[in-house]
């Protein structure tokens, strides 16, 4: 076996080569390499820029490679373990179109699958359903990708992070077993938001290298607020989540900035005052503003605190800690295809113009994590609630304006036959 990776202890690369028999290391080669997330099962193919995210069943055909190409794949992939011990049986490859999965990868080349599958974590966490056990449902963790680097299918490297550098493991590939983290496990079949995808795909493209890296730096921030891990306080995601908000909105630092870009950018048919608030806390003063903006300057405002290291707050708040994470993480993605669409790069959807107007109205509701006072079923929830009613006044708000085209027609008609 040949391998020889340099090491330094401050910034790089620590090499610990484990084998069962003993080798020379012979000088540097170029291995070939695999990208793939391992626990991320994939509804269908998607297409992100220079790369494509393909479904693979191990054991199955796989038209996007030859069979000497695929028995590799499966030896490889057969390391990676479900929580019962098993190999997976379905994952997503990571591959560069019309190049073979296993290929030899510059830096740039893995940096940039890196930014692409950001955007793809992204598309799959606007598709979520909350509130519905049964519905789709994933979180940034199932979207992790792994970069395997081998000389042969009997060995692999394995890269692991450490403070001051990194640490490549040389492994006999039967000897590994990377099992699924249980909040994965637990996800089923995974979709993306093809419409938002796109969208960002463009953006990416098109945009200047400043507003690209703002774009992509509050992706991230969100991405890592929604990975549902137990090792994740629920402050840092806190943190991130508004962090994300801001840098997306471009706003200023303080909190009435920002809210007052969030009210701007998320505008209702029904808008909810405070003045007519339900949920509202004595000292807030101005009547005029909405529940929106309340609710953005609350979250942004206590923000400072988890910034600085309290893992409490002594500031009144009007909503619980994870209200708040559930209502930024329905945020993000509307203020997201808010922006683009303003950019004339993505058009609303039925169901982004139903949650932007459920938004406030679900803020508005008490004990919304709940579910409601009489149940109507296991599917029936405070936001299925407000998104049926959005739905109406939707509907309603399409039927004005369609009665209002039809009456200025008929009266530019009469002004006609007049003359």
């Amino acid at each position: 076996m040949v391998i020889l990776i340099s090491a330094s202890r401050l910034s790089g690369t620590i090499v610990e080569y484990k084998s069962d028999f003993n080798d020379d290391i012979h000088g540097i080669i170029l291995m070939p390499m695999l990208l793939f997330m391992p626990w991320c099962i994939l509804d269908r193919a998607y297409d992100v820029g220079e790369i494509e995210i393909l479904p693979f069943e191990r054991d199955a055909a796989f038209a996007e490679c030859d069979e000497a190409v695929l028995r590799d794949l499966n030896t490889l992939l057969a390391a990676y373990k479900t929580i019962q011990g098993e190999s997976v049986r379905k994952l997503a490859i990571v591959r560069y179109k019309g190049r073979s999965p296993i290929d030899d990868l510059s830096d740039d080349q893995i940096g940039t699958a890196y930014d692409l599958v950001t955007l793809a974590t992204f598309a799959g966490l606007s598709a979520r359903e909350f509130f519905n056990a049964i519905g789709s449902y994933c979180n940034s963790d199932c979207f992790t990708m792994y970069v395997q680097t081998f000389e042969d299918t009997t060995h692999t490297a394995l890269t692991t992070r450490r403070r001051e550098g990194s640490q490549v493991s040389v492994w006999p590939i039967d000897g590994v077993a990377m099992v699924v983290p249980p909040h994965c496990h637990t996800v089923r079949t995974v979709n993306l938001d093809e419409e938002l995808l796109g969208a960002l795909v463009k953006k990416r493209s098109g945009a200047n290298t400043n507003e690209w890296s703002r774009w992509l730096s509050s992706i991230s921030c969100f991405n890592q607020a929604n990975t549902d891990s137990e090792g994740v306080r629920p402050q840092s995601e806190w943190v991130l989540l508004c962090g994300a908000l801001q840098h997306l909105l471009n706003a200023g630092s303080k909190d009435k900035a920002v809210a007052t870009e969030l009210h701007d950018a998320l505008v209702p048919i029904r808008e909810i005052l405070i003045g007519a608030a339900k949920r509202r806390l004595p000292n807030w003063t101005d009547e005029t503003k909405s529940v929106r903006y309340a609710w953005m300057k609350e979250f942004y405002g206590i923000r400072g605190d988890f910034a600085h290291g309290r893992l409490n707050t002594q500031r009144p708040a009007a909503w619980t800690l994870h209200e708040h994470l559930v209502l930024g993480s329905i945020a993000f993605p509307l203020v997201a295809k808010t922006l683009l669409r303003q950019s004339g790069e993505y058009e609303f959807t039925h169901d982004d113009e139903v949650q932007q107007n459920s938004f406030e109205s679900l803020a508005d509701t008490a004990n919304f994590l709940r579910p409601p006072d009489e149940q109507q079923g296991g599917l029936d929830s405070h936001w299925a609630r407000v998104r049926q009613q959005a739905q109406h006044d939707i509907r309603v708000a399409e039927a004005m304006r369609a009665f209002e085209a039809i009456r200025v027609a008929q009266e530019e008609e009469r002004s006609v036959e007049s003359e």
